[in-house]
């Protein structure tokens, strides 16, 4: 996206709000284990469809967990994203079956349409951005699930005729970084022509979100969901339980 000039206008003393996307604007899954086990099992079904004989389900199936394990807690411990599209290739080479980015890209498809089997639009986040869409720059920052390309955040946005309202989007696997890694942070901010001082950061994740935004100095609201771990080290700004309620936060931060 085109770098902004820095706006005159100001929302509650910020001149950006830059928001989370996963359980923060658009809900998913709150328990992953069931749809990452499903995905895995439809994947087995595509290689069968292509290639015919494979190893025993079981088998396949505990090797792509392993895989994908690998990749999830590199993720946590380095703050690097490891794309899927990786992962699949892997597992794909293993099988002794190579150089097929048609079957790849299918795959990403099957672990994408679990993603459609539980998402909706949090109430009144459409209506949220709307108001404040002209009055000040709006950013987001995604962690994109499983390390799937940003392509497929950037359909459900258009789904839900959200994706319009932002000036900036910082994607996890466009960058090859997660939160809470600062510089993903900084990117954003770079990218919307705003210093840490000027916006404020809205997410469900204390760990990812909150935690990201308080260590570059930027002022986090958290925004509560039913997907959320505790950890009373990690303090917000706010805390909001409704979008209605968050031009009064901005308000009071300001």
């Amino acid at each position: 996206m085109e770098r902004l000039y820095r706006s005159s206008i100001i929302v509650g003393g910020m001149r950006a709000v830059i928001f989370d996307l996963g359980h923060t604007l658009i809900d998913y899954h709150s328990d992953w284990k069931g749809p990452e086990d499903r995905a895995v099992s439809r994947i087995y079904r595509l290689l069968v469809s292509r290639v015919g004989r494979l190893p025993a389900e079981k088998d396949f199936s505990a090797d792509l967990h392993r895989l994908l394990e690998i990749a999830r807690q590199k993720k946590q411990r380095e703050m690097i994203e490891v794309p899927l599209r990786t992962v699949l290739t892997e597992c794909f080479r293993r099988l002794g079956y190579e150089n097929d980015e048609g079957t790849v890209e299918a795959g990403l498809e099957v672990f994408y349409g679990t993603l459609l089997e539980d998402r909706r639009l949090i109430d009144g986040a459409r209506e949220m951005l709307a108001s404040l869409k002209g009055r000040c720059s709006l950013g987001l920052i995604s962690d994109v699930a499983w390390g799937l390309p940003s392509e497929y955040p950037l359909r459900d946005m258009h789904d839900y005729a959200i994706d319009g309202f932002f000036d900036d989007m910082v994607f996890s696997t466009d960058v090859g970084l997660r939160k809470p890694h600062p510089r993903i942070f900084k990117i954003s901010l770079d990218n919307l022509s705003v210093s840490n001082e000027e916006a404020v950061y809205v997410g469900n994740s204390l760990q990812a979100d909150i935690k990201g935004a308080l260590n570059v100095g930027i002022r986090s609201i958290l925004k509560r969901s039913s997907y959320y771990f505790p950890d009373d080290s990690i303090v917000p700004d706010a805390i909001i339980d409704d979008w209605s309620e968050l031009e009064g936060a901005l308000s009071d931060l300001g």
